[in-house]
């Protein structure tokens, strides 16, 4: 039977009685065309049902008894609209209870294409029936795709959720608490979740480790992956490491409360080094977790030349080779956003690492914790800094005034007066009001080169146009003496 939606008292610790059950009603006839096919009962007739009041109905009732597209239908000849939290939970409702027939229904009805929709089941209950009724229902939309989330009751469908991960249908994946042993199940599939993947409060063994890595080198559809508050083995990580220089699909990693420590053939410095696609590498340690290398992750980052943004969340750690910092921050052009738990920095160190972000023209977020000077004055300096990097960067009114396109991930992507700005940025520590000084320099030159150019623009179409006129003349000339009749010959 399809379940009811009855209120729930939430104001004593004893369970709030629940409402006698409706006499089951028949399923709709299956010759309705305009009602979806059931072939469970239902809990109410439409007349009884339409007469309930508003808080005791339910979209996927709506839907099962009158017939009511959840979320609204889609017009098909205009682009898919976000898929509806309410279609959502039907469709959810709807394999729960096996209603396969009703879904397709739903989405005939619905207007939407199931190619280029994802549904998000991830509170769904994952049991044998449920997930058996979701296999099929991928067998008949085809390029359906799911997101997905299972915890360690859900042991018993591992294998159903391997295959429908092998097919293609899953488009995210979380996966809670889960044993060493049934990690092990799903490790070798991983790497063909559509997008996403996440794994949380989970014990990685080394041979599922070793089996994540392999997967992970073969992916190549996974953008996002997060470990969070996981435990590797006695491998360290080192496996994952290597998994990871060899996938080229990952652009997100989050590492959350998961040990990566610094070691000679893995942690974050080979990682950063020698990944060919990461953008964007978050770690947030707590006060538990062995202290982060900061040196090593430093290092690994100024030899990659595609990450975007560097974010560490921890204690202080001490800072053992600040000029590595400076180096990176002078040299860099990829990272807009570093963010560094450095710590116990002396005054010297400091003042060479704030002269080194003055240099810096791609980063757009700065921030470390230990800055040896008041958090305000730390403040003033870097978002003034930051302030002229996304002008340069992202402000098309600054943009015009640097000359037209800048590309802060390669020199050669500047116009003239760009390479010039940004020649004096690098070698200049300029502040606010030198750098808008410079800007409406510029500005004035290019309005004059403007000039010029509309100048010979409006020269080269009068050129154009004389040109034209004449050979319209040379033309019309032609014409009349081809038309004109020889002396004593006939004009027909």
């Amino acid at each position: 039977m399809i379940p009811t939606n009855p209120s729930v008292n939430t104001t004593t610790s004893t369970p709030a009685a629940h409402p006698a059950t409706p006499e089951a009603t028949p399923a709709h006839p299956p010759q309705n065309p305009l009602l979806p096919p059931v072939k469970g009962s239902l809990p109410y007739t439409r007349d009884v049902y339409e007469g309930l009041p508003s808080d005791e109905k339910t979209p996927e009732l709506d839907f099962l008894i009158l017939g009511k597209i959840p979320g609204g239908k889609q017009n098909p000849s205009e682009a898919p609209a976000p898929v509806h939290p309410d279609f959502e939970h039907t469709v959810q409702c709807c394999l729960v209870a096996g209603e396969t027939e009703a879904l397709n229904f739903l989405w005939r009805e619905s207007g939407r294409d199931p190619g280029k929709t994802t549904v998000n089941l991830s509170t769904m209950v994952m049991d044998k029936e449920a997930v058996n009724a979701l296999v099929k229902h991928c067998t008949d939309q085809k390029g359906l795709t799911v997101d997905l989330s299972l915890r360690p009751d859900d042991v018993d469908v591992i294998r159903e959720v391997s295959a429908l991960i092998v097919e293609g249908k899953v488009n995210s994946l979380s996966l809670y608490e889960l044993s060493a042993g049934q990690l092990e199940q799903l490790a070798p599939v991983l790497g063909a979740v559509g997008a996403e993947l996440a794994i949380c409060s989970s014990e990685i063994s080394e041979r599922c480790e070793q089996q994540l890595a392999q997967s992970l080198a073969l992916s190549g559809s996974l953008r996002t992956l997060g470990l969070l508050n996981c435990d590797f083995g006695d491998a360290q990580g080192k496996h994952f490491v290597a998994g990871m220089l060899n996938n080229h699909t990952i652009a997100n990693l989050e590492m959350s409360e998961t040990d990566l420590p610094t070691v000679p053939d893995g942690g974050y410095g080979r990682l950063l080094s020698g990944n060919p696609a990461l953008r964007t590498l978050k770690i947030v340690q707590g006060i538990l977790n062995p202290e982060i290398d900061i040196d090593a992750l430093i290092s690994g980052a100024s030899n990659n030349h595609v990450l975007e943004t560097l974010r560490v969340q921890a204690p202080a750690c001490k800072l053992k080779n600040p000029e590595k910092l400076c180096g990176l921050l002078e040299t860099n052009r990829t990272l807009t956003g570093l963010v560094l738990p450095v710590g116990f920095m002396s005054k010297e160190s400091y003042t060479a690492v704030m002269a080194s972000v003055m240099k810096n023209i791609s980063l757009t977020t700065f921030d470390i914790i230990d800055t040896q000077v008041s958090e305000e004055d730390f403040t003033v300096a870097v978002d003034g800094l930051m302030s002229r990097n996304r002008a340069l960067a992202n402000d098309r009114n600054y943009l015009q005034k640097a000359g037209g396109a800048f590309d802060p991930h390669r020199m050669s992507g500047l116009s003239d007066p760009g390479v010039l700005i940004a020649g004096q940025i690098f070698t200049n520590s300029w502040s606010r009001q030198q750098f808008e000084t410079i800007l409406t320099e510029t500005e004035l030159s290019l309005r004059e080169l403007e000039k010029q150019k509309k100048a010979a623009a409006e020269q080269s179409a009068s050129t154009t146009t004389s040109t034209l006129d004449d050979t319209a003349i040379t033309t019309t000339t032609t014409a009349t003496t081809n038309t004109v009749p020889q002396q004593g010959g006939s004009s027909s």
